[in-house]
């Protein structure tokens, strides 16, 4: 696609930049495949299972797409790591309220 914004076509664009998606590969691939059940008549004993089976799996690889894109997404942030004192104040925190706890029990 062009950089330049005169060049851009706009309505053309952001449909091929929609239909380079997977989820929107598989969403229209789930949506044929489901058209085509219906239209088999040979497949009206079945059609309900078969729909359910594949909504199902198309949402799940949708899913799985959309956990893969955070990770990566994740991965290619810098995380801010906490400091040693940030992290030392938060242990001694816990095991204060996990010592309270415990000598309330004795009592």
């Amino acid at each position: 696609m062009p950089e330049d914004k005169s060049q851009r076509r706009a309505l053309i664009d952001p449909i091929i930049l929609a239909l380079k998606s997977r989820r929107v590969l598989i969403a229209i691939s789930a949506l044929i495949v489901g058209l085509m059940t219906i239209v088999v008549p040979e497949l009206v004993a079945v059609r309900v299972e078969i729909l359910v089976l594949l909504i199902t799996l198309a949402l799940a690889l949708i899913g799985g797409y959309t956990i893969e894109d955070a990770a990566v997404a994740a991965r290619q942030t810098n995380p801010s790591a906490l400091p040693r004192e940030q992290i030392q104040e938060l242990i001694d925190a816990v095991l204060d309220a996990l010592m309270e706890n415990s000598e309330e029990g004795i009592g």
